[in-house]
Formats: structure tokens, C-alpha cells, sequence
């Protein structure tokens, strides 16, 4: 439903640019594939988000990005889920702040086992991680596996991710 609503927005701007290509306005066509990228992220992002399984998290890493230290280590499925339910709700996406990055959270999943792996050899995959920025509703999404980076922004999820700070 939210994909429909942002291709809906995407298409209505996309109709109001007069007179394409004059004016240093860009073409139509130049619009069209933009947002079809855009669309393209979104789906990813929800995708990528939806395939976060929550009980097997292992871990959430917070990190100072000014300093590189570690602030705090989660290990509580609960706390963690419920710090970042409020992303689920948001589905605007932005871009980047010109303030300062904050928290980095790195989001830890077990390794899926593969076909003939020992499950004692299995080890953890970095699946997400999300940057907070200095007095902003920010948000940058990394989803690390596929190499995609997004930009959202929601007051109420920045809010709950710095909250896990302490």
C-alpha cells in the first residue's frame, strides 16, 4: 500500500514539471527513470527490512561514530525489536543531512548454514546498519548483504534507535 501511495506521489510531481526540457528542467523520461529507481529502493528497503528475521538476532552494536567506541551491546531480542518496530511505519525517503552522523547500530544475524557447513563453524553476518545524525529525523539504512544505502526520515524511529543508547 505504501509503494502505491509513493509511485502515486512520484507520478502526480512528476506531471506538474512544465514544459520538459526547457528551462533546464529535465526531461520526462529523465524523471521517469529516476523515480523508477526510487520505486526500485523502496521495494528493496521493505524487502530487505521484512527479511530481518527478529528472533535470530544476535546482537545489536552501537557504536559513537565521532569515536569509533563502542557505546553499548545488545543482546535482548525484545528491546531490539521494539527499538526499531517504529521503521515499519515510515516511507519517506530523504536525503542526507547536513549535519553530523551520531550512532552507528550494527544489526547481527546468525550465518545461514549452508549445504555440508558444520553448524559449529557457523559465524555472524552484519544485516543492517542504521546511522542516526545530530539533531535530525534521519536515518541512513545500509542493508549491507545486497549493497544498498537509503536515506529516511522519521523523528519517532530516530527517537527509539538513540534511545537504546542508555
Amino acid at each position: 500500500m505504501r509503494i502505491r501511495t509513493c509511485i502515486t506521489l512520484l507520478f502526480a510531481a512528476v506531471l506538474t514539471l512544465p514544459l520538459s526540457g526547457c528551462f533546464g528542467v529535465p526531461s520526462v523520461n529523465n524523471v521517469m527513470d529516476k523515480t523508477e529507481e526510487i520505486v526500485s529502493q523502496a521495494q528493496d528497503l521493505a524487502g530487505a527490512l521484512s527479511n530481518v528475521e527478529w528472533g535470530k538476532v544476535s546482537r545489536l552494536v552501537i557504536k559513537d561514530v565521532s569515536t569509533g567506541e563502542v557505546v553499548r551491546e545488545i543482546t535482548d531480542q525484545v528491546e531490539i525489536k521494539q527499538a526499531f518496530e517504529p521503521l515499519s511505519e515510515v516511507n519517506g525517503l530523504t536525503i542526507e543531512p547536513e549535519t553530523e552522523p551520531e550512532y552507528l547500530l550494527e544489526l547481527w544475524q546468525p550465518e545461514t548454514q549452508k549445504i555440508g557447513q558444520a553448524s559449529n563453524s557457523l559465524g555472524e553476518v552484519l544485516a543492517l546498519e542504521v546511522t542516526t545524525y545530530k539533531d535530525s529525523p534521519t536515518l541512513k539504512l545500509a542493508i549491507t548483504p545486497i549493497g544498498m544505502e537509503l536515506y529516511l526520515a522519521s523523528q519517532t524511529s530516530a527517537d527509539a534507535l538513540r534511545a537504546l543508547v542508555g
